[in-house]
């Protein structure tokens, strides 16, 4: 399972650095046809728009795999082992409730009620830039589901459960 995290991790990181590179790009060419050649393009607005939602959205599940999110840490570094693995178990199943409820099934509905509805510079399905919710769902199952594999392996062999305090910025 490590192998794998750590071949979608490779896969995630590839995919969101070309995004971003992509939208640095365009916006480049945005602002020279903009304000060089004097005849913007429409298309180069809407298409980093996009390219941001799913940037964002799949920069969000890799987040969660890293488990570097925001985490109010207050509580858990004042837990014992126990109760900090429990915490951990809630936090990650709440992700997986999230995911699964939320992005997955709501996300593949909004896919599908806008799956016919055309961009207006780019002309792909509006679908296509909703498919970002059930991706990253999938990818934050995904990650939740190795997250929790990781904290009962952590308990099995004894060693000190580390939830969401390692890798986040800390707001005590």
């Amino acid at each position: 399972m490590i192998n794998a995290k750590k071949y979608v991790d490779r896969v995630l990181e590839f995919v969101t650095c070309t995004v971003f590179a992509l939208m640095v790009a365009v916006t480049a060419w945005q602002v020279i046809s903009r304000f060089i050649l004097n005849n913007p393009s429409t298309a180069t607005e809407e298409f980093v728009r996009f390219g941001l939602i799913w940037l964002s959205m799949l920069a969000a599940a890799y987040v969660v795999g890293r488990k570097g999110h925001i985490a109010i840490t207050l509580l858990s570094e004042k837990l014992k082992d126990g109760k900090k693995l429990a915490l951990g178990l809630v936090i990650q199943f709440g992700f997986l409730f999230f995911a699964a409820i939320i992005m997955i099934y709501g996300g593949s509905r909004a896919v599908s009620l806008t799956m016919a509805q055309i961009s207006p510079s780019l002309g792909i399905p509006m679908g296509l830039v909703y498919l970002s919710l059930p991706v990253s769902g999938v990818l934050i199952l995904f990650y939740s589901s190795v997250n929790i594999l990781e904290l009962v392996k952590e308990k099995k062999e004894g060693a000190p459960i580390e939830t969401q305090v390692d890798n986040q910025i800390k707001i005590n």
